[in-house]
């Protein structure tokens, strides 16, 4: 049978995530994440899908969040988020395993079993009142736990903040999540883009005073945005490559990898000091 679709979500990541490690190939790659605290060879292209970025996030996705937020109540959106969060738990478990982390990959998995057969499906999040804490992880991370370097800096269209090894890792996760494969099994591509959709409209809705109040803060948003990026990702891949290291809550700041606060001592010059703190819901917010 002839697929209805000539592209999908999954194998149009891949197709970036190729054209990606071409066109970085050249360009060495950081050995380490902290080598350089901005790391962007490519500002000035990157300046510039950041603005289109931003352009479509005032006309498009803000407006869209805000309707969201507008029509449903806060337990509802809360509801929503613990359900997508929760059906990442088999790729998070996956990653977990490749990481070499068994006491996380146990934290995912007791609460994967206790939100979807205790909290309806994932609706009512258990797993944190059962004091089980929680945790993302994702390809990106596992490839850095094993030595491989970052790379520069890079903003992708609609995903914002990225360098290459992420890029790379949201293909795969994009293709060998568990969940996703078998709606598509099945035939429910429909569910997957939903799943997507409602995912960035609802993280955007939870975070709109935050994002407003980090604009207002910074002296240069674009290179705020970049600071908080490394920072989330370096105490992401730090706390992945620690198996004894428990789970720590997650500020969320603009970019699409939640941020912790910014410290005075670690801080770009031109990042903000008051990094808004608000919980994540599903973790990777893209939409921004």
């Amino acid at each position: 049978m002839v697929s209805r679709r000539p592209f999908s979500v999954p194998s149009t990541a891949l197709l970036l995530s190729a054209m990606l490690l071409a066109s970085c190939a050249s360009t060495p790659s950081d050995t380490s994440d902290n080598q350089d605290e901005t790391n962007d060879p490519y500002e000035n292209v990157n300046r510039v899908i950041f603005d289109m970025n931003m352009t479509l996030d005032k006309y498009f996705f803000e407006p869209v969040a805000e309707g969201y937020r507008w029509v449903l109540p806060g337990f509802v959106r809360t509801g929503i988020g613990n359900v997508l969060r929760n059906l990442k738990s088999p790729m998070i478990m996956a990653n977990d395993l490749l990481e070499g982390n068994p006491q996380r990959f146990g934290d995912t998995f007791g609460r994967f079993m206790l939100n979807t057969f205790m909290g309806l499906g994932g609706l009512i999040d258990v797993g944190t009142d059962s004091k089980i804490p929680y945790h993302d992880a994702d390809f990106g991370m596992t490839l850095a736990t094993w030595g491989v370097g970052s790379g520069p800096y890079i903003v992708l269209p609609l995903l914002n903040s990225s360098n290459p090894r992420d890029a790379i890792g949201l293909g795969v996760d994009s293709i060998a999540d568990p969940v996703g494969i078998e709606f598509r099994a099945h035939g429910y591509d429909e569910v997957n883009y939903a799943r997507l959709g409602v995912g960035l409209v609802n993280e955007r809705a939870n975070h709109i005073e935050d994002i407003d109040e980090l604009k207002r803060s910074s002296l240069d948003f674009y290179a705020t945005v970049r600071s908080l990026y490394w920072q989330s990702r370096n105490a992401d891949i730090e706390a992945a490559k620690s198996p004894s290291n428990p789970a720590q809550p997650k500020s969320v700041s603009y970019d699409p990898g939640p941020a912790p606060a910014a410290s005075p001592a670690t801080a770009s010059p031109t990042a903000t000091q008051t990094t808004p703190t608000a919980a994540s819901a599903d973790g990777k917010a893209k939409a921004e």
